[in-house]
């Protein structure tokens, strides 16, 4: 990056930066590792601690509960819900009525419960999991899963997209840069 700041022209390091930024904020709209994650240590009944150690900051996972399936099955249902949870799938549309409803929204998601209980319970044995989580482990799944989701309605992220990304040019006239407003 200092590289970069050494070969602009001091009154482009603004601009430098705002795009930086820019990107960093579309990354981390797209970046779905995060949802993933939580839905991954929920399942392995564990979370994230940060210990010193030797004067070194490390980040360990602490199983805290019981695993909701087997290794197996964690991967597997990791890999069944990326085909939903992904930047790709965010970036697409359901349409709305004219008084804010998306019917394609409300289907999908029906669907997405229905279908995700169904292969749940098909792999039970499978992923030795216990009848008695399913459905604690399908809400929790669907409570991360219904807000990614619903910035599909009514094409609104990638409306964003054009707000965040917007571009503006500057011309120095006389050696002085007008102010933006």
């Amino acid at each position: 990056m200092e590289e970069a700041q050494n070969m602009m022209p001091s009154n482009m390091y603004g601009q430098y930066y705002q795009n930086v930024s820019d990107y960093n904020i579309i990354r981390m709209r797209l970046d779905t590792q995060p949802l993933l994650d939580q839905i991954e240590l929920f399942l392995r009944g564990s979370k994230y601690t940060i210990t010193e150690l030797n004067g070194k900051m490390k980040s360990q996972q602490v199983i805290l509960g019981v695993s909701k399936a087997n290794s197996t099955g964690i991967q597997s249902i990791l890999n069944w819900l990326s085909a939903t949870i992904n930047p790709h799938v965010v970036q697409g549309n359901f349409p709305v009525d004219k008084k804010g409803y998306s019917w394609m929204y409300e289907q999908y998601i029906y669907e997405f419960q229905i279908n995700l209980g169904n292969y749940l319970i098909l792999n039970l044995y499978k992923f030795e999991m216990n009848e008695d989580e399913i459905e604690g482990t399908i809400d929790f799944i669907m409570n991360l899963t219904i807000p990614f989701i619903s910035r599909l309605i009514g094409n609104q992220e990638r409306k964003s997209y054009g707000k965040t990304m917007e571009s503006k040019e500057v011309h120095a006239i006389g050696g002085k840069v007008p102010t933006m407003k």
